[in-house]
């Protein structure tokens, strides 16, 4: 896994992820509300699926973004940072999944498919190469961390509130 590997990839397997959501998202988010507290069902209200696909497209977009600036910079800490954060958030949406999968729905859960079978795999492989070959260094490599937890879910939350501006229910 070379870092033009982990840059490119990071896109397509987030396409593939945010690809399988969508699809099962229209069954699911009615048991996911059900089960939030009121207060917070409240104040989310009613998920449209235009509202969802945008927040996909969104969530699939902004780390495509890194990647292109990566890409682009590929002496800049800073955006292969951004893509490395993207790649531990997907480590942690693993067990978001996961977890949703068992405790919420029993089963299966919407990205759970590719969580296992793509992101859980890949990450692991990119993050271990990162360290290994000090892509970046000890104290960047740490930051990783936080930023995964920032980024998924008042990062998720923050998808959906512009994807709910975006599609015009906001």
């Amino acid at each position: 896994m070379t870092r033009r590997w982990a840059i490119w990839l990071l896109p397509l397997v987030l396409a593939l992820h945010n690809l399988e959501e969508g699809a099962f998202f229209p069954q699911y988010v009615p048991r996911v509300l059900a089960r939030l507290p009121p207060g917070l069902r409240n104040w989310i209200g009613p998920v449209s699926l235009r509202e969802m696909g945008v927040a996909l497209a969104l969530a699939t977009v902004i780390p495509l973004g890194f990647s292109l600036w990566a890409a682009a910079r590929p002496a800049s800490r800073t955006a292969l940072w951004l893509v490395l954060a993207m790649w531990a958030t997907l480590l942690l949406n693993v067990a978001w999944h996961v977890a949703a999968a068992l405790v919420l729905f029993g089963g299966y859960a919407p990205g759970v498919a590719t969580a296992l079978g793509v992101n859980l795999p890949l990450s692991v492989l990119v993050l271990r190469r990162a360290a290994t070959e000090q892509w970046l260094s000890r104290r960047a490599r740490r930051a990783l961390v936080p930023a995964a937890v920032a980024f998924h879910l008042p990062g998720a939350l923050g998808v959906m509130l512009l994807g709910r501006a975006l599609s015009g229910s906001g």
